[in-house]
């Protein structure tokens, strides 16, 4: 029997996000395993592959998250196993917030199957580009929001801050796919021992069909519990900078150099272009 082998590929949030890369790999794979929400995606992966399976099965399941995970990273590894050829295919990117491809994974290379991971288009792109937001600019800040609220972070106010999965802030069974009772008003909690009240704050969703606008709601931080109606599942909460950072003179001299050395970094960040 031949030796399995495992690609883990992301389709981005519609068909245009595809690589071409990726096309090529979903055409000649044995079979493909899909999860996708997008119609268009679906149905775009199907006509390049039609031995597509959808592993979005499991969501109509009645299993809790956790065990939905379990459930799609037990069948890639038991087709792999049995030596097949497998690409799966995952909404974005394929390895950012996808459990299931990393339990298959530590279970496959440590029995000798190849697995390879290509990247996609994810919200993250999309929400740079939809708010034209460079990181480097501030630099920036993400995590997922629940972690977030329950762990002891030292918040940049001068850098910009990335919620992720806002619509799920506190929601603890792992059961839903709804906020929490108080999670919003708990994330603003903290929120508003780092910014001021007024601090105006994006809830984002990047669209998933090609040339609808994406949805930016614009609102005060301290608005935010309210915005229960605005904020679904696939909601982010990006929330510019505050302040500027400090300069810190004193590591010039780690690197030899005065401030006159730097003189341009202004005029850099000033710079207009007359055309």
């Amino acid at each position: 029997m031949k030796k399995g082998r495992l690609t883990i590929a992301g389709c981005g949030l519609h068909p245009g996000h595809m690589t071409l890369e990726t096309q090529s790999l979903i055409e000649h794979a044995e079979i493909v395993l899909l999860v996708a929400p997008n119609p268009l995606s679906i149905q775009h992966i199907l006509q390049l592959n039609a031995n597509t399976e959808h592993l979005g099965r499991f969501y109509n399941m009645g299993f809790s998250r956790p065990e939905i995970y379990r459930q799609m990273a037990k069948r890639i590894i038991e087709l792999v196993t049995a030596g097949k050829d497998v690409c799966t295919v995952f909404y974005g990117h394929p390895g950012v917030f996808v459990s299931s491809t990393r339990m298959a994974s530590r279970v496959l290379k440590p029995l000798g199957h190849q697995v390879r991971m290509l990247p996609g288009i994810s919200a993250d792109a999309c929400l740079y580009a939809d708010l034209d937001l460079d990181p480097a600019d501030t630099g920036c800040q993400s995590y997922e929001s629940t972690r977030f609220l329950l762990t002891r972070r030292q918040v940049d106010s001068s850098a910009a801050l990335i919620l992720w999965q806002v619509g799920l802030t506190g929601e603890h069974s792992m059961d839903h796919f709804q906020p929490g009772e108080q999670g919003l008003a708990a994330l603003t909690k903290l929120l508003l021992q780092s910014y001021p009240a007024d601090h105006q704050v994006c809830l984002y969703e990047a669209p998933i069909f090609p040339g609808f606008e994406p949805k930016k709601d614009w609102l005060a931080l301290a608005d935010l519990p309210g915005a229960g109606a605005k904020v679904n599942t696939v909601s982010t909460l990006y929330i510019p900078a505050c302040q500027a950072p400090e300069f810190a003179a004193d590591r010039l001299a780690w690197l030899g150099l005065t401030e006159a050395d730097i003189h341009h970094w202004d005029e850099y960040e000033e710079v207009e272009c007359d055309i």
